[in-house]
C-alpha cells in the first residue's frame, strides 16, 4: 500500500505543471490623458527600451506612431530586433497613439477644409489633432521620460496624409516626418495646393520628409515629388522610397525599416569598417559627432566598444586603457558602463578572471541597476568557481529582471545560470 501510494504521488509529481518565472510580453503602459483640444479623453500606449532601466542617464528618440492600436505590436517588434538586438539604430520610445473607431480616426486624420473618406458631411479635424500631439502629448511624453529632443511622427495611409499635412502646418513640431503610402488623393489631390505654396516659401527650419509607395497607383505621391523635384527647397530634407514587391498594408514596415536606418546613418558601423579603423580616438570623435547630431546620449553599438578595447591589445598598447577610460567617462558617459564591461572581458582573456573581477567590483555601485553589469560579475565569479557568489549575483540579476519586466529570453539565460551554479532555481 505505502508503495503504491508512493508511486501514485511520484507520478503526480511529474505531470502537474510546475510553478516557474515567465515575463508576459512587454507592450508598454496605456495611459490616459484628458484633452483640453480635442474635449474628450484619448489615449497612447507608451514603450520604453528594454535597457531603459539600466541606463539612468541615456536619452532616447521618441517615436510618435499614429494608428497605434493597429500597427504598434508589428512595429515594436521589429524595432526590438533593429536597436535592441542588431543595434542597427540607437534605442527608441514608441509612442502609440490610440484611435476611437475608424470614423473618428479618419475625420482626425483628415486636413482642415477636406472631408474625410466616404463621409463627405463631416470636415477634417487634422489641426486639432496635431495640437493634441504637440501641445499635450509631446510635453506629457518629455516631462515624463527620459525624451531627447528628436522626435519622429510616423503614419501610413490616410495617417500618411496626416504626417505630409503636419509637415505643412508645422514643420517645427516633429525633426522627421514619415508618411508612408499617403493618401495624398483625397478630395480630388486637394493638399497639394498647400504644399505647393508650403514648399515655394521655404521659410522653416531644416527638417526631413521621408516618402514611400508600395504597388500602389493613383496615390498622389509622385504629385508631391514633382513639387519636390521642380522647387528644388533647401530645407527640406526628402527621401523617396518605391516598393513595387509591397502592397499598401505590407509596405509600412519595410519603408519605416529603412527610413529609420537613413535617419541614423552612422549610429553602425560595419564589421568591415571597424577593421580599417586603427585608432580607438576615432570611434570616439565620430560618436561624439553622431551623438550631438542625433541630440542623445546613450550607449553606442557593442562591436563599436569591443573594436575600440581590441585596438589596445592588437597594438599592444594595454597600458594607455586606464587613460583612455577616463576620456570616454567624460566624452561617452553613457556608453562608460558598456566600456567597463567589455574591458574587464579582454581582461579576464589575456589575463586572469581575477583582473576582470576587480574591474567590475570597482564600479559595482555605480550600476547596480543594470542586469547586464550583475551577469558579468556573476559570470566572472562563476569563472573563478566561486559558485555561491555566482549564484548571488545571478539572483540580484533575475531579481531586476523581474522588476524591469525584462523579455523572457533574458529570464531564461539567468535561471539557467541560477540553475547550474546552485542546482536549483529560487523561486
Amino acid at each position: 500500500m505505502i508503495k503504491s501510494l508512493s508511486l501514485f504521488f511520484t507520478l503526480l509529481f511529474l505531470i502537474t505543471p510546475q510553478i516557474v518565472i515567465s515575463a508576459e510580453l512587454n507592450t508598454g503602459e496605456r495611459i490616459k490623458l484628458t484633452s483640453v483640444y480635442l474635449n474628450e479623453e484619448r489615449e497612447i500606449q507608451v514603450l520604453l527600451p528594454e535597457n531603459y532601466a539600466s541606463n539612468l542617464g541615456s536619452t532616447y528618440p521618441v517615436i510618435y506612431l499614429m494608428d497605434g492600436d493597429y500597427v504598434f505590436h508589428g512595429v515594436s517588434g521589429m524595432l526590438d530586433f533593429m536597436a535592441n538586438k542588431a543595434q542597427l539604430i540607437p534605442d527608441v520610445i514608441i509612442v502609440g497613439i490610440a484611435d476611437k473607431g475608424t470614423e473618428i480616426y479618419r475625420q482626425y486624420m483628415t486636413p482642415v477644409g477636406l472631408t474625410p473618406p466616404l463621409k463627405k458631411e463631416d470636415m477634417g479635424k487634422a489641426k486639432e489633432f496635431l495640437t493634441f500631439l504637440t501641445e499635450e502629448v509631446k510635453p506629457y511624453i518629455n516631462s515624463n521620460y527620459r525624451a531627447a529632443d528628436n522626435a519622429i511622427l510616423v503614419g501610413h495611409s490616410i495617417a500618411g496624409l496626416f504626417v505630409f499635412n503636419a509637415l505643412l502646418e508645422s514643420p517645427e513640431s516633429f525633426e522627421h516626418f514619415v508618411s508612408i503610402s499617403p493618401s495624398i488623393w483625397l478630395n480630388d489631390y486637394a493638399i497639394m495646393v498647400k504644399a505647393k505654396s508650403f514648399i515655394e516659401k521655404d521659410e522653416h527650419k531644416p527638417t526631413s520628409l521621408y516618402l514611400s509607395l508600395g504597388d500602389e497607383t493613383r496615390q498622389g505621391v509622385y504629385g508631391v515629388l514633382q513639387l519636390l523635384d521642380e522647387i528644388q527647397t533647401k530645407n527640406i530634407h526628402w527621401n523617396f522610397s518605391h516598393y513595387p514587391n509591397e502592397n499598401h498594408n505590407s509596405v509600412g514596415l519595410v519603408a519605416l525599416r529603412k527610413n529609420l536606418k537613413e535617419i541614423f546613418k552612422g549610429w553602425l558601423i560595419s564589421d568591415k569598417e571597424l577593421e580599417s579603423i586603427t585608432s580607438a580616438e576615432q570611434l570616439i570623435k565620430h560618436f561624439q559627432r553622431i551623438s550631438l547630431s542625433l541630440n542623445i546620449n546613450q550607449p553606442i553599438p557593442t562591436p563599436t566598444i569591443k573594436a575600440a578595447i581590441r585596438s589596445f591589445y592588437r597594438l599592444k598598447q594595454t597600458n594607455d586603457i586606464p587613460a583612455f577610460m577616463a576620456k570616454v567617462r567624460t566624452e561617452l558617459p553613457a556608453s562608460e558602463q558598456a566600456f567597463i564591461i567589455m574591458q574587464a572581458s579582454y581582461a579576464g582573456y589575456s589575463g586572469s578572471p581575477t583582473s576582470a573581477l576587480e574591474i567590475l567590483l570597482k564600479s559595482e555601485e555605480r550600476f547596480k541597476h543594470s542586469i547586464e553589469y550583475l551577469k558579468n560579475i556573476a559570470s566572472t565569479y562563476e569563472q573563478l568557481k566561486n559558485n555561491q557568489l555566482a549564484y548571488k549575483y545571478y539572483d540580484k540579476a533575475l531579481n531586476l529582471a523581474i522588476q524591469y519586466k525584462s523579455n523572457q529570453w533574458q529570464i531564461n539565460i539567468i535561471e539557467a545560470k541560477l540553475l547550474k551554479n546552485k542546482g536549483h532555481t529560487r523561486r
